[in-house]
């Protein structure tokens, strides 16, 4: 069983002059929202080349950014503090967090309000030493047995974004430890590439990696 944890960041910083589609949800009018998030990446200034996870979703893999989009995304998620006039422990880490993909099945996304610094939660239910998983709301419930955690998603009273196609996924943990190291390499990665446009640029962000990957 192959187990990864994908490393993805949301892209979605409203621009007035890009109507938000009518309808939706994103994954059934695909098209209009496709073509949403395309004109609204370029109104903000990231690279066209620039492809979703999940044609019509704002979800983009982080290493599929350009330093020139790294740049953009950092000014615009620290656009307070850049000015000087904002306080930087307010900011929080970059909206998006970890796909839990189990073979060909993209089983879990993001859910609402959470974000790259989701992974310390990841590792804690890898480690067998928690049976509770904050990656937005709502949160599948988890049992954990058999050196195995099962991740039920038919509990909730609020809805998954997007349904899961399974009702239940079992992983073994010690698959899904790989899966949290392998997306702590990618986020090192990241990491280090905002810290070297972070100098260059000299954006002067305070403790970048800690401020927009792990939160103070």
């Amino acid at each position: 069983m192959q187990v990864q944890l994908i490393p993805v960041i949301e892209l979605f910083y409203l621009v007035d002059s890009v109507p938000v589609p009518p309808k939706g949800p994103y994954w059934e009018q695909v098209a209009s929202w496709r073509e949403y998030h395309e004109r609204n990446l370029r109104a903000n200034g990231f690279s066209t080349r620039l492809r979703p996870y999940l044609p019509g979703s704002a979800f983009h893999r982080i290493a599929d950014l350009s330093d020139t989009d790294i740049a953009r995304l950092i000014r615009l998620h620290c656009a307070e503090g850049l000015k000087g006039s904002g306080d930087w422990r307010q900011v929080r880490p970059l909206p998006g967090g970890y796909v839990l993909r189990v073979g060909s099945l993209d089983v879990l996304f993001p859910q609402c309000c959470s974000d790259l610094g989701d992974l310390k939660s990841w590792r804690r239910i890898a480690e067998g030493k928690c049976a509770y998983l904050y990656s937005g709301h709502p949160s599948p419930d988890i049992d954990q047995r058999n050196q195995s955690a099962t991740f039920d998603f038919n509990g909730p009273s609020e809805t998954f974004v997007p349904p899961p196609p399974l009702h239940s996924v079992t992983v073994p943990l010690v698959e899904l430890t790989g899966a949290v190291r392998a997306a702590e390499r990618e986020l090192r990665i990241f990491a280090a590439r905002m810290d070297l446009v972070n100098i260059e640029q000299s954006l002067n962000v305070p403790d970048i990696e800690v401020l927009l990957l792990r939160g103070v």
